[in-house]
């Protein structure tokens, strides 16, 4: 196993490889991943860590990631945190070739539930029965931690879903970017099997 020293010098030495002017770097954080597999490594320049001088910060990396089996080194980007991004890693080799989807968590027997679905996406009845068909019943596909934050706001508007593993996405939507809001994600549910 890598230990922290070996990690710190790892990414210490990549940094200052492709830095400009002799650059000096600093790690001011190093903790290990909560399963154990990473070193969470964050560094900055010297100027900046030690003497204070904000103009010398580098930005665009929250931090660097560094297998304690294997050495390889990945970064992640200041716009994610470390957590969700292993969270994404962990989540996709869990699926292996498979698709995570999201669709009803009902069928069309149960008439409450679809009399529900017509109302939230102000369609026919007919469309409301086609979207828990089994044709049409994969409503989005994307990564695990997107379609969890759907079926939380799905579910506070009275529509019950589930995620699941399936070798094909169907008639699935991707869905590569945070879903927030009822209104964009129902205008996702409204492109479902629309060609």
């Amino acid at each position: 196993m890598i230990d922290a020293d070996q990690a710190k010098a790892l990414i210490l030495q990549r940094s200052e490889a492709s830095a400009e002017d002799g650059e000096r770097f600093v790690v001011h954080f190093c903790a290990l991943s909560e399963r154990g597999d990473y070193w969470i490594i964050r560094i900055n320049t010297e100027d900046c860590i030690v003497r204070g001088m904000m103009e010398r910060c580098y930005v665009g990396a929250n931090a660097h990631l560094v297998d304690t089996t294997t050495g390889q080194i990945e970064t992640v980007s200041s716009g994610q945190s470390v957590e969700a991004y292993l969270e994404d890693k962990y989540d996709v080799a869990a699926a292996g070739s498979m698709h995570y989807v999201l669709g009803p968590d009902f069928g069309k027997d149960d008439r409450l539930a679809v009399v529900r679905l017509r109302q939230k996406l102000a369609c026919s009845p007919q469309r409301a029965v086609q979207l828990v068909s089994p044709a049409l019943s994969s409503w989005l596909t994307g990564a695990r931690r997107t379609l969890l934050d759907a079926q939380a706001i799905l579910l506070d508007e009275g529509i019950a879903t589930t995620i699941r593993l399936q070798a094909s996405p169907g008639s699935a939507v991707p869905v590569d970017y945070p879903v927030w809001y009822w209104k964009p994600l129902k205008s996702v549910l409204d492109r479902i099997g629309v060609t």
